[in-house]
């Protein structure tokens, strides 16, 4: 069974995950995933909902200098944005995203507490445990 996430990506970014033109998702931590993890993406405030999946094709450790220089355009992100978001990191990591799918529909915060959903967006990833209702909720839409 695939590990699946959901990560938390500012509505601007997400959006450009969703069109298939940002295939890069730049992070300054390790997320400690392997290759073929599924990602849900979590919009965040103020769509506060998920729109897509994504599956990690690479993870690539690079120092933020030859990260822009090589994959700048797959990140599609400003220059200022990035150096702000990159400062003083000796190096970041880059998820590759592959068979990204957007959702027919998506799922907004709102609505899972209207069922009772348990669900607390994340401020970085959180794993999907198969017990939990929002695993099963999601992995119906496969």
């Amino acid at each position: 069974m695939k590990d699946n996430i959901i990560l938390s990506i500012h509505p601007n970014y997400a959006d450009l995950i969703d069109e298939g033109k940002k295939i890069y998702e730049v992070r300054t931590r390790c997320l400690n995933l392997d290759v073929g993890t599924r990602i849900w993406i979590y919009k965040t405030s103020p769509k506060s909902s998920i729109s897509s999946y994504a599956e990690i094709e690479k993870i690539i450790c690079i120092s933020p200098d030859k990260a822009w220089k090589k994959y700048s355009r797959e990140m599609f992100i400003k220059k200022v944005d990035y150096d702000n978001y990159v400062k003083n990191k000796k190096e970041i990591y880059l998820l590759k995203l592959r068979h990204i799918t957007k959702l027919s529909k998506e799922i907004k915060l709102s609505d899972l507490k209207k069922k009772n959903i348990e669900f607390y967006p994340p401020q970085f990833f959180k794993k999907l445990k198969d017990t939990e209702v929002i695993y099963r909720t999601l992995n119906k839409l496969l």
